[in-house]
């Protein structure tokens, strides 16, 4: 059986989005062996910090949160599509997903986790188109993971109405999984089964969460 683990580690050299308010990741030592016979550890992040899935209530006041995420959607199997030819900040359009088999899960790899902890992480990475998004949702999709940072425009970040495509799923229900790790070990020609599960926080608007792919 493979298993290919999607998830970035999350370090203290780990990067957040470029917002000022955002809180830098800090892990240290709580307690020592040697002190109090045990090692512990403390953890500050946000709750979108590294691989990481997305809440209704990250954009709806009132909607669910993590805790209440149906884990049947985030379990099963899942179509990869390959979108390796879709470079920097170039759009997912209409023609580009209307190609591919739309089922519950998808997973779309365009490679830019290479770029984590790089300059251009968050610079032009490719995001999906409005048309491309509702042919999607329309078509059954309940899961979607991808390697990027967003679904959305990354340079219109922090604009009024910066993200239409995150409204559109969540607003569906419709589950995002965010900056996923190591799709180029993907192989297109395998059957997988997508396993996504984020710490189970009351009431958050997002956690971290720990993505594998297994092959079936």
């Amino acid at each position: 059986m493979q298993i290919i683990d999607l998830t970035l580690t999350i370090d203290n050299e780990c990067m957040t989005c470029n917002a000022p308010w955002h809180e830098k990741v800090q892990i240290a030592r709580m307690g020592l062996l040697e002190e109090v016979g045990r090692n512990t550890s403390k953890f500050r992040l946000g709750s979108h910090t590294a691989t990481h899935m997305d809440a209704p209530l990250h954009f709806f006041e009132g909607a669910p949160g993590i805790d209440e995420t149906d884990l049947e959607k985030c379990i099963g199997p899942v179509t990869c599509v390959d979108m390796t030819h879709i470079k920097a900040g170039q759009v997912v359009q209409l023609k580009d997903v209307e190609s591919v088999k739309v089922t519950e899960r998808m997973l779309f790899a365009f490679g830019w986790y290479k770029n984590w902890k790089t300059e251009n992480y968050y610079k032009a990475f490719p995001y999906f188109s409005q048309e491309a998004i509702e042919y999607l949702v329309d078509n059954g999709m309940l899961f979607m993971a991808m390697d990027t940072p967003s679904p959305d425009d990354g340079s219109a970040i922090q604009k009024k109405d910066d993200s239409p495509m995150h409204k559109i799923l969540l607003g569906k229900g419709i589950v995002i999984v965010e900056y996923l790790n190591q799709t180029e070990l993907i192989d297109y020609g395998k059957n997988y089964e997508i396993i996504a599960l984020p710490l189970k926080i009351k009431g958050a608007d997002g956690a971290p969460a720990r993505v594998v792919l297994k092959e079936i």
